[in-house]
């Protein structure tokens, strides 16, 4: 071996051993390309959908009778509502794999992440309640009475509020974040399902 080939090989062998003793890789693992999740609620599993190529890349095994989904803010987490067993499914995206089953309100229909990633809301139709679960700890940290049969509800731009449309009772219930508690029953429309809040113009 050449002198200039043996300094090289030395080199490699020091960046290395620098590389494992720092925690660092020598090349960052390459980030995933944008994918679509869907609930599929027959099937007990959420499909995981390449738009580049329109096919589905996996299918991942949840709870019974997932009902919908949500990502959280920073794409590490996929929330799943599974409506027939009370439960939520939280999926690791990067693996692939449910890491937690969280138990909550009777017949989970739908679910949200606050902007901060530090809680997660779900609407509990048969329960008349919406679960709040901590990120950090994956369990129930509230139990919240609303009105008849949530089953849509959508946190405000700043986190301040969840806004719960209620189907049988026509109304739409604020919940205060700060203190989990109620701060209005407003009169809707007849059966309301999805809600979506906004930010001024230019906010």
């Amino acid at each position: 071996m050449t002198r200039n080939g043996d300094i090289a090989r030395r080199t490699a062998a020091v960046l290395c051993a620098t590389a494992a003793l720092t925690g660092l890789a020598a090349a960052p693992p390459e980030r995933p390309g944008p994918v679509v999740y869907v609930a599929n609620l027959h099937s007990d599993t959420v499909s995981v959908v390449d738009p580049r190529t329109g096919g589905v890349v996996d299918d991942v095994p949840v709870g019974d009778g997932p009902d919908s989904v949500a990502v959280s803010p920073d794409s590490a987490r996929l929330y799943v509502t599974d409506s027939a067993a009370d439960t939520v499914s939280v999926i690791d995206t990067r693996t692939r794999t449910v890491v937690e089953t969280i138990g909550v309100g009777r017949e989970p229909s739908r679910v949200t992440v606050s902007p901060d990633n530090e809680r997660v809301y779900v609407a509990n139709v048969a329960g008349d309640t919406v679960s709040v679960i901590s990120t950090a700890t994956g369990t129930v940290t509230d139990t919240i009475a609303v009105g008849d049969g949530p089953n849509g509800l959508a946190v405000a731009p700043d986190g301040s509020h969840v806004h719960v449309s209620n189907f049988d009772s026509d109304t739409l219930t604020v919940i205060d974040t700060a203190t989990a508690t109620p701060t209005a029953t407003i009169p809707v429309g007849d059966g309301p399902t999805g809600v979506a809040g906004s930010s001024p113009a230019g906010v």
